[in-house]
C-alpha cells in the first residue's frame, strides 16, 4: 500500500514497514557534477576536527558497516559509515568509508551518484524514521552537489573516503538512516555534534521530502507491488488515482507517482509499461477506453516527473481483462480498478 506522511502516530507505519521500504528506495542502478569548484567562490569542503575518525585510517571508529548488494565485486565492497555530525551552520554531514576488500581495482562511477556527480555520494540519502521525511544531500547553486569525491578507482585492499552534506534535522533527532543505492539502509547511525562552521550562502534549496512506502501489501487502498529478480511491477489503486468514471489525476496522484518516478529513475530499465484494467461493470465499449486513458495519465505524468534520459512508454488499456480479485464482491472489484508500473531493476 501506499503510506503517506503523517503526524498521526495510529497512521504511522511499523518499523519493519518502513525498513522494507527503505530497502525499496536503494535499489537499482544511479547516474552520475564536477567537483565543487573553490574558483567559482562555492563553499569548501569542511575539514573533520575528529582525527580519530578518519575513513583512510584502517582504526577508524565505524559505526555501522554494509557490504555491496549491486556491484561487480559484490560483498567485497563495503560501505561504512564514520561520522553523522551537525555543524555550526545549520548543515549535516556525513562521512563514509568506500572500502575494496577484492584483488581488483574498483571503479565507484556513478553508483552513488546523481547525474554530473561523479565518483560521490551524491545520491546517498538519510531518513528521519520519526517524523517519516527522506533528506536529500545539498546541492550547490551551480547545480554541483555539496559533497567531496573519490580522487580514481580504489585499488586492491584499498580504502576511500566521502563526505556530503544535508540539511540539519530538528534538534531533538538523536538518529537516522543512511541510504545508499548499493547498500541495505544502515540504521540507527546516532548524530553527533561538531563545532565546526562552513559558508552555505552558494547552497541550492534543502530538500526534505515527505517519506512515502510502496510496500509489497495489497491490503488497504489495494495499491502494492510485485517484485521478481528482474523486474518491479507496481500496482496503483484506479480509486487513489482518479475520480469514479475519470481519467483526471486525483489531489493525491502526485506524491504517489513521485514515489514510482524516483524508482523508476534509480532502476536501469530503459522501457515502462503502463498498463490499465477496470472491473466487469459496464462493457468493454466503456471499460477499454477508460483503461487506456487512465493509463496514459499516468504514464503523462511519469514522463514528466522522471529525470532520466532515454526512458520510454509501452501503454495500453485491457478492460475488465485479467482481473486480480473476484469482481462479484466490492472488494475484489476495487482491487480490479489499476494502473500497473513495471520496470526492469
Amino acid at each position: 500500500m501506499i503510506l503517506k506522511n503523517t503526524t498521526d502516530p495510529k497512521k504511522r507505519t511499523s518499523r519493519g514497514s518502513i525498513l522494507a521500504a527503505l530497502i525499496l528506495l536503494t535499489s537499482g542502478c544511479v547516474t552520475s557534477s564536477e567537483a565543487p569548484s573553490e574558483e567559482e567562490g562555492e563553499p569548501t569542503p569542511p575539514a573533520s576536527d575528529q582525527t580519530d575518525q578518519n575513513p583512510e585510517d584502517p582504526d577508524s571508529d565505524v559505526l555501522a558497516s554494509s557490504t555491496s548488494t549491486s556491484t561487480d565485486i559484490g560483498s567485497d565492497l563495503r560501505i561504512e559509515v564514520h561520522d553523522l555530525e551537525r555543524l555550526e551552520s545549520d548543515l549535516l554531514r556525513l562521512q563514509l568509508g568506500i572500502t575494496n576488500d577484492s584483488e581488483q581495482s574498483f571503479d565507484l562511477g556513478f553508483l552513488m551518484a546523481e547525474t554530473s556527480d561523479h565518483l560521490s555520494g551524491s545520491n546517498v540519502s538519510l531518513v528521519d524514521e520519526i517524523n517519516q521525511q527522506r533528506y536529500i544531500s545539498y546541492d550547490q547553486s551551480n547545480g554541483n552537489c555539496f559533497c567531496s569525491s573519490l580522487e580514481g578507482p580504489v585499488e586492491p585492499g584499498g580504502t576511500g573516503s566521502l563526505w556530503v552534506a544535508f540539511p540539519a534535522p530538528p534538534d531533538d533527532l538523536d538518529k537516522m538512516t543512511v541510504l545508499t543505492p548499493i547498500t541495505p539502509p544502515l540504521v540507527d547511525i546516532p548524530i553527533s555534534t561538531s563545532t565546526e562552521s562552513i559558508d552555505n550562502e552558494n547552497l541550492a534549496e534543502p530538500q526534505v521530502l515527505s517519506l512515502t512506502a510502496i510496500s509489497d501489501s495489497l491490503e488497504d487502498d489495494q495499491t502494492g507491488r510485485t517484485e521478481t529478480p528482474e523486474e518491479v511491477s507496481i500496482l496503483l489503486s484506479s480509486d487513489v488515482l482518479f475520480a469514479t468514471n475519470s481519467s483526471d489525476l486525483g489531489d493525491e496522484a502526485r506524491e504517489i507517482l513521485e514515489q514510482v518516478a524516483q524508482e523508476i529513475d534509480d532502476a536501469s530499465s530503459t522501457t515502462v509499461s503502463v498498463d490499465g484494467y477496470a472491473d466487469n461493470t459496464g462493457n468493454d465499449s466503456i471499460n477499454l477506453p477508460l483503461s487506456r486513458d487512465r493509463a496514459e495519465s499516468v504514464e503523462s505524468a511519469l514522463d514528466d516527473l522522471i529525470t532520466r534520459e532515454g526512458v520510454t512508454f509501452e501503454v495500453e488499456g485491457h478492460g475488465s481483462a485479467d482481473p486480480i480479485a473476484d469482481n462479484e464482491t466490492d472488494e475484489g472489484r476495487e482491487r480490479n480498478r489499476r494502473v500497473s508500473v513495471t520496470f526492469e531493476k
